[in-house]
């Protein structure tokens, strides 16, 4: 067994076995790596995502509809401005 182990042969294995685990471990290496690229683009995601989220928020209707239809003032919003002081004074006629 250990002429073997010492020989040719066994050399040939242990040189085998080497490579396989070298490449077995860029092959994890380069998993986690692309791993941690998507996480970090998720996180970018959710943060830009949230920071979108409080602008919307911030804005009345009008100004949403405006936004939503590229800015400046359409027709289509003017009607809107109605409907926002509705929903404003509604509690105020009780």
């Amino acid at each position: 067994m250990i002429a073997f182990l010492t020989g040719p042969a066994g050399k040939a294995l242990a040189v085998a076995a080497f490579v396989i685990a070298l490449l077995g471990a860029g092959y994890w290496k380069g998993r986690s790596d692309s791993r941690v690229e998507q996480l970090k683009d998720t996180i970018a995601a959710i943060e830009k995502r949230e920071r979108v989220d409080e602008r919307v928020n911030g804005l009345d209707g009008i100004a949403l509809c405006n936004e939503l239809l590229g800015g400046g003032v359409h027709d289509e919003c003017a009607q809107l401005r109605g409907v926002e002081e509705d929903r404003r004074n509604a509690g105020r006629r009780r």
